[in-house]
């Protein structure tokens, strides 16, 4: 077989491209199965790689093959806010999955925009009152006025997927694109924001639990009201204590956790039961709380906490044994269905979106396919997936 001639290309370009994804050239010369030499003397220049080998390159680099062929590189990643914990001294630096997940999410969100400023539609911004933003229970009663979710409609969700949907619907009513990924560890990132005007964007680790999701995309939402996105993990410090984490981040905890929880729902439940301040709460009272709002135990923990009616020990012990039972929970068998789980990550505003254009003649089938990352084969199964009817 005869050997491809070698690619004309500048070698800077196959520096930012691996760079831009987040891979050492130890890694990805691993990646290529090419010796760490060849890749050094691909990247200065000194030898250049054949256009199967540069064809390979684009794929674990995740670039379009024609990338590889402009005058110089294009922008450097720009990185997010970074609200995650991490020990001291630890370099935040994002892994090359999670690095993809926020390329993708600004590609989608680019493209929805285009696409509705094609249509002459201008996207609304989610804002509230500049004085809600002072307090977390501001913030979080103003934030459920604009999602238009009553308490009554949310006590009815008792099914933990239909309550994620619902509240993912509720966002997208009010202008911001939800998606999903599952390629990124959940210790690294539960959820990240994007709040440049006039489209936000809000990602969900789709390897969390319904509930954890929800919370996530409530804390935010939280986020973007605030103007402030970022990376977030979400979780406590070591011992349950939250004191470590950025004061952003623990504030949009306390909005997310009052935007499920309210409150005084919370007081009006508890009233009558015995005063359990300095003892364990049953498990079947926390299960009925966090069934009563489709929420976590955790959370209705976190509450119970803030509200002063458990103990700081208490809280620790039992979040440290769901999260232990969490962990050991066996896989369940089978999964949803690809166009199932292609419409969560995707989210139905931004498909919705892409869909009218397409069935505008606004765009093409292959940019069809391009924007959706699908096959044409997989279009009519995604439409009756999201919307049941095409």
């Amino acid at each position: 077989m005869a050997r491809t001639p070698p690619a004309n290309l500048r070698p800077e370009l196959l520096v930012w491209a691996r760079e831009s994804i987040g891979y050492s050239r130890v890694e990805a010369s691993a990646k290529l199965r090419q010796p760490l030499e060849k890749l050094l003397a691909w990247e200065s220049g000194e030898a250049r790689p054949t256009i199967a080998q540069l064809r390979k390159m684009a794929g674990i680099y995740k670039r379009p093959l024609a990338v590889f062929y402009l005058s110089e590189p294009p922008r450097a990643f720009q990185a997010m806010r970074d609200f995650r914990r991490l020990p001291e001294g630890e370099e935040r630096s994002y892994s090359p999955e999670l690095r993809l997940a926020i390329r993708t999410a600004k590609a989608r969100r680019d493209v929805a925009l285009e696409l509705l400023r094609e249509a002459g539609e201008d996207p609304t911004v989610p804002t509230v009152r500049a004085a809600a933003t002072r307090r977390a229970t501001d913030l979080a009663e103003a934030a459920r006025e604009l999602l238009g979710v009553s308490l009554k409609e949310q006590r009815q969700w008792r099914d933990k997927y239909r309550a994620l949907r619902e509240w993912t619907t509720a966002l997208e009513r009010i202008g911001v694109l939800v998606f999903q990924t599952s390629g990124v560890d959940l210790t690294e990132m539960r959820g990240f924001s994007i709040t440049e005007a006039p489209l936000a964007v809000i990602v969900a680790n789709g390897k969390d639990s319904p509930r954890g999701r929800v919370f996530t995309l409530m804390h935010e939402l939280a986020h973007v009201l605030l103007n402030e996105g970022g990376v977030c993990d979400l979780r406590d410090g070591p011992g349950g204590q939250r004191s470590r984490q950025p004061r952003t981040e623990v504030f949009c905890n306390q909005v997310a956790a009052e935007v499920l929880v309210p409150t005084l729902a919370l007081l009006a439940d508890v009233e009558g039961m015995p005063d359990r301040r300095g003892d364990p709460w049953p498990e079947d009272d926390l299960v009925r709380l966090a069934r009563e709002y489709s929420v976590s135990r955790e959370v209705i923990l976190r509450r119970l906490l803030t509200l002063g009616f458990t103990t700081e020990r208490f809280y620790r012990d039992k979040r440290a044994e769901y999260l232990k039972a969490y962990a050991e929970q066996p896989k369940p068998k089978g999964r949803p269905s690809y166009h199932r789980i292609r419409v969560r990550d995707l989210g139905r505003a931004y498909l919705g979106i892409v869909l009218d254009a397409y069935h505008r003649e606004a765009i093409n089938s292959a940019d069809l396919s391009e924007y959706l990352g699908v096959k044409l084969k997989h279009v009519h199964r995604l439409e009756l997936e999201a919307f049941g009817t095409v």
